[in-house]
């Protein structure tokens, strides 16, 4: 049977509407939610499009650029391929450096932009006639000279501002814009719709200028320290061409600008618990800066850093002081403009400087020596460098071959076969590490020799590393002499030899490479000196016939090794001649070192009546003593000559007939050593003889050194 209807309520009904509109609402939301989040998404994938499309045309560019250089490079160059490597030497001066184009006069660090008048060059920039700043876009846009310079590399027009207006040379002189097609970098003549983008450029050489990353040194670094050579460290900022970074020696501390600007920079080196905070500038006796003029700490602190770097300046010191601060890098040109502008260094510097700084991150070069063959000289320089290639070679075409284990380079680095076998330039801070006597590293602190590398502005790091076994691997040179006598205490062994059998010869550097280690200091030396000027001779005499044998300047060896030994008494505070034996055929020669002394000059023969017998003839020698280096008025101490060895004379007869069979008479006697003492009033302004009234004569239990009287001249008979 049929069930009777029922009456539906109205507030079901209305449940139901609620029910589907409130589905309706959410459906409705869940659209505008997708629409709104497609519009956005595709907002954002447009934007990431076009970014990326920017970055694609700028990395293009630059690999444009690039290329082109390195093109340059090909063109005005001549490759050698050495153990897969391809060497380019510049066919002329001219090619080892860029070629420029485009540069505004009055911006020298300016190489070139993007211009279409660069003829001159042998791969142009493929820029267009269409000028950046003047020749304005269909849409207004323009780039502005001041814009140009933003990194303030060339000089501003308007020196009493802090913005980037260039000189006007510059301003005339904007890059033009190179265009992109599908088909790369092309010129056009008129708009194009196949043009995909546009670039300019201009390329600047930083070379030359000053990393604010470690130049400057702060108040409390002496003349010693920063009158040392070989850190960039000590560069004075002071004298940075017409606008200097001043550091007063009195004035309040806010214009301390080097003092800032290194206190910021090395703030973990200069000082354990710096006194004062960064980066404070008031109240005046707790500004920052304070730290280096109330206390010395920090300045050695700093230079103590710098004297005693190892890493070329590469990274930031390792040190963290008291507070947890450590030291800090401009690691590009735009936070270096920063520093200039933060309120508390708003005067740290001039703006108008930054045209002479940089951040330039520096890295290890290798040695790029070549022997040179000029032009227009008598001697065939070409033929010579075609003889001594062996000796004086290319070095980026001396590679490593052998690498046997435990070889590794003075850096600590390992050498991999195929790079340079002289990767980096040798360290001079090393000569310290020679003393007479001995390795720097068995110095007591006490040492007056210790002392006196500290006063000379040597580390204390750099002393205790003048090891015995860093000296042989850096040097060649072992201590002791030949047969361990401290009176001869170096000997050239090179790095594999021993004191027992000295080194005949130095090795050259394809030598070396077979060995499988690095070149030491002298064979290095040997590679750089033209092997032709070396052991020249006056072939056993000069004028006037065979006076005087000089067979020693003929072993180019003795050369070298005598021209190390003068560079190792320039880097030494004393005044005692480096002495280095070597044994070029079996006998042991020595090579010295020149230092600040009076040296035996000239040689005069005096004959006459024997003054102990009349009826006999005399003859002898008088020496003449000249400073070649300074002609003080007083020197600083007294000046003793030392003599070794002696001089051989065989007796003849009444009648002078020379008889070789005679004995040998040596003065001073084998074994002896005399030595004879200049005062400290002597005077060396023009050559003399010895024998004048400011000598003294020191006598010795090894003998006695006396003048020679002049002996009279002997009357002549009819």
């Amino acid at each position: 049977m049929n069930w009777l209807p029922k009456a539906v309520a109205s507030r079901e009904r209305g449940a139901a509407l609620i029910i589907v509109l409130a589905f309706v609402v959410l459906l409705t939301g869940v659209a505008i939610a997708y629409l709104s989040r497609t519009t956005s998404d595709r907002q954002v994938a447009h934007s990431s499009f076009n970014q990326s499309s920017v970055d694609g045309l700028a990395q293009s560019a630059m690999d444009t650029i690039i290329g082109d250089l390195r093109q340059e490079i090909v063109n005005g160059s001549t490759a050698t391929t050495v153990s897969g490597v391809t060497i380019y030497t510049p066919t002329s001066a001219a090619n080892m450096v860029p070629q420029r184009s485009g540069n505004a006069a009055g911006a020298p660090n300016l190489i070139r932009r993007s211009w279409s008048g660069d003829t001159n060059l042998s791969v142009r920039s493929r820029a267009s006639a269409v000028n950046s700043r003047t020749d304005v876009s269909a849409n207004g846009r323009y780039i502005t000279s001041t814009r140009w310079n933003g990194h303030y590399l060339v000089p501003k027009g308007n020196t009493a501002t802090d913005d980037s207006s260039p000189i006007p040379a510059f301003t005339a002189a904007t890059p033009d814009w190179v265009f992109v097609t599908g088909s790369g970098a092309a010129r056009i003549n008129q708009p194009s719709a196949a043009v995909l983008g546009r670039y300019a450029y201009a390329v600047y050489d930083e070379g030359g200028l000053l990393d604010m990353n470690v130049a400057g040194y702060p108040t409390g670094t002496s003349a010693i320290q920063s009158g040392r050579k070989g850190s960039i460290a000590f560069a004075d900022l002071k004298a940075l061409g017409s606008y200097p970074i001043p550091n007063p020696s009195s004035g309040s501390p806010q214009i301390y600008q080097i003092d800032q600007l290194v206190g910021w920079r090395n703030y973990g080196t200069i000082s354990p618990t710096p006194s004062n905070n960064f980066p404070d500038i008031t109240p005046a006796a707790q500004a920052f800066a304070k730290n280096f003029q109330t206390d010395s700490a920090p300045a050695t602190a700093f230079f103590n850093f710098v004297a005693n770097n190892t890493n070329g300046f590469l990274t930031t010191s390792a040190v963290v002081n008291a507070s947890g601060r450590t030291d800090q890098m401009f690691t590009s040109r735009q936070e270096l403009i920063a520093f200039k502008k933060i309120a508390q260094f708003a005067t740290s510097f001039n703006v108008n400087s930054l045209q002479y700084v940089s951040t330039f991150s520096r890295e290890t070069n290798s040695p790029s020596f070549s022997p040179s063959t000029p032009a227009g000289s008598t001697i065939d320089y070409a033929a010579l460098a075609r003889t001594s290639t062996a000796v004086n070679p290319n070095f980026l075409l001396r590679r490593v071959t052998n690498v046997p284990n435990g070889y590794t380079r003075f850096d600590g680095t390992t050498p991999v076969a195929g790079e340079p076998l002289v990767k980096t330039r040798f360290p001079l801070s090393r000569l310290a590490w020679i003393t007479y006597k001995g390795p720097s590293a068995l110095l007591a602190t006490s040492d007056p020799v210790y002392q006196a590398l500290i006063n000379a502005g040597v580390g204390p790091a750099t002393i205790s590393t003048g090891t015995a076994a860093n000296i042989t691997r850096c040097f060649g040179l072992q201590f002791g002499g030949a047969a361990g006598n401290p009176s001869f205490p170096w000997v050239y062994t090179n790095p594999t030899g021993t004191v027992a059998a000295p080194a005949s010869r130095i090795l050259r550097l394809d030598e070396v490479a077979a060995v499988g280690r690095e070149a030491d200091f002298f064979e290095l030396l040997g590679a750089g000196i033209l092997s032709g000027s070396l052991g020249q001779n006056t072939s056993g005499g000069v004028t006037g016939g065979n006076v005087f044998p000089d067979v020693h300047m003929s072993n180019t060896t003795h050369h070298i090794l005598s021209i190390g030994a003068a560079i190792i008494d320039q880097a030494d505070p004393d005044s005692i001649p480096t002495r280095i034996q070597f044994s070029p055929s079996g006998t042991v020669w020595t090579a010295y070192g020149v230092e600040n002394l009076p040296y035996i000059t000239q040689l005069y023969p005096i004959a006459g009546t024997s003054p102990d017998t009349p009826t006999r003839w005399a003859t002898y020698l008088l020496f003449q003593l000249w400073n070649p280096h300074q002609s003080p008025a007083d020197v600083a101490n007294k000046v003793r000559l030392r003599i070794d060895g002696g001089i051989g004379i065989f007796a003849g007869g009444n009648g002078q007939a020379w008889n070789t069979a005679n004995t040998v008479n040596v003065y001073p006697p084998v074994g002896q050593v005399t030595s004879v003492t200049i005062t400290k009033s002597a005077s060396f302004p023009t050559p003399a003889p010895l024998a004048t009234d400011y000598t003294s004569v020191t006598s010795t239990a090894q003998g006695t050194f006396a003048f020679l009287p002049t002996p009279a001249v002997p009357t002549p008979t009819p």
